[in-house]
């Protein structure tokens, strides 16, 4: 690709590939911003690239232009807002084609990589600056995920929070002035971890989580799950990589550097296994909370609108809206038992089969169900 100037650089953000142009910058600036987007540089592909798309930086007027849209910031703030432009860009192109999820990517030697999943401030970025300097940097923010597990790097410059009282205020230090390793080119997922960051915790821990538990942490640490053909599989292909899914409970980062090497070592005893359910859709959002209704066993009962269901380990997640809602037990063997709207009389009996006899049965079970009706798992319907 051919413009006048300084020529730009291809950069590869998880397998979104860009014409990254700083000419219209100008320097020192424009300079800066290709340093800090050097870790992200590919070479051309023999043959051309034909699914590169041009990502071009420039000034009009007071403004700045990331990609065609109007920023009035300075040129202090602009290498956060390229980062920031490029990454949703690049989510936007992957949207649908992979499993995306908000995380720091850190790889070993032999391309093997953990997803450590958090919710924006809450450690990703510090771990991936700390980290780093021990395993591959993959990413501070973004782990793509193929269907066959490989992962797609996205060694963005590092976001760093300058002034704690003021999180949004960000300043950018690339991978190379932070004395991070390379990762290897080749990646594949070696496991998923949910980072639980406690102030007050004592000696760090990594803990197994069953696939519904974890899932329940990771559907909101996605992009556009949903988008996916089998959303609910591809999650679940992913969180059961390596030995995962697991839980580390720290205090500080810098102390859990051989506990993540035993999630990377780790493997499972026997294969995962899982099944997924499609619904009808369902709703938008959750429906509120309400009232448990008083039910008697004539009460015919059945199944709100749900988009997807996991079921797994005797527990079940299904996704009511968007928000994920975990079903344990004895609600998980109800919920499965109303796949055709049942009495409460009929699900006690699927509960005994289920469960065993129990003195309390029908007890148990109209607690159970009138929680699912409260929760807006499940609807009254006679």
């Amino acid at each position: 690709m051919s413009v006048p100037g300084v020529p730009p650089l291809l950069v590869d953000a998880f397998g979104a590939r860009w014409w990254l142009d700083t000419d219209g910058l100008g320097s020192p600036v424009a300079e800066r911003v290709r340093a800090l987007w050097a870790r992200a540089e590919v070479p051309e592909r023999a043959g051309g690239d034909t699914d590169v798309l041009p990502f071009t930086l420039g000034r009009e007027d007071e403004a700045v232009l990331i990609a065609g849209a109007r920023y009035r910031i300075g040129d202090d703030a602009l290498p956060y807002a390229v980062s920031r432009a490029l990454t949703v860009a690049s989510l936007e192109r992957r949207m649908g084609d992979c499993l995306l999820l908000h995380a720091a990517g850190l790889a070993r030697p032999d391309g093997t990589t953990l997803a450590l999943v958090a919710a924006s401030g809450t450690g990703k970025t510090t771990s991936a600056r700390v980290l780093g300097r021990s395993f591959g940097y993959v990413s501070d923010e973004t782990v793509a995920i193929e269907d066959d597990l490989s992962v797609r790097a996205h060694p963005k410059p590092l976001s760093i929070v300058v002034d704690p009282a003021s999180p949004h205020d960000k300043e950018e230090r690339s991978p190379d002035e932070l004395g991070l390793l390379v990762a290897p080119d080749a990646l594949r997922l070696g496991g998923v971890v949910v980072l639980d960051r406690d102030p007050a915790a004592g000696e760090p821990s990594l803990t197994p989580l069953s696939l519904v538990e974890a899932a329940v942490a990771v559907v909101p640490q996605t992009s556009a799950l949903l988008r996916m053909p089998d959303p609910m599989g591809a999650l679940a292909r992913a969180l059961t990589a390596g030995g995962g899914p697991w839980r580390l409970t720290y205090a500080e980062i810098d102390r859990c550097r051989d506990l993540l090497v035993h999630a990377l070592d780790a493997v499972r005893d026997e294969p995962a296994t899982w099944e997924v359910e499609a619904g009808d859709g369902g709703v938008d959002e959750r429906p509120e909370a309400c009232a448990p209704p008083a039910l008697d066993p004539s009460t015919v009962l059945g199944r709100a609108p749900f988009r997807h269901a996991l079921h797994a380990e005797g527990s079940t997640l299904v996704l009511v809206g968007t928000v994920p809602m975990a079903l344990p037990g004895m609600a998980s063997t109800l919920w499965r038992a109303a796949q055709a709207p049942r009495r409460l009389a009929d699900l006690t009996e699927a509960a005994v089969a289920g469960h065993g006899r129990h003195p309390r049965a029908a007890e148990v079970v109209a607690e159970t169900a009138a929680g699912l009706v409260a929760s807006g798992a499940f609807v009254v319907l006679a």
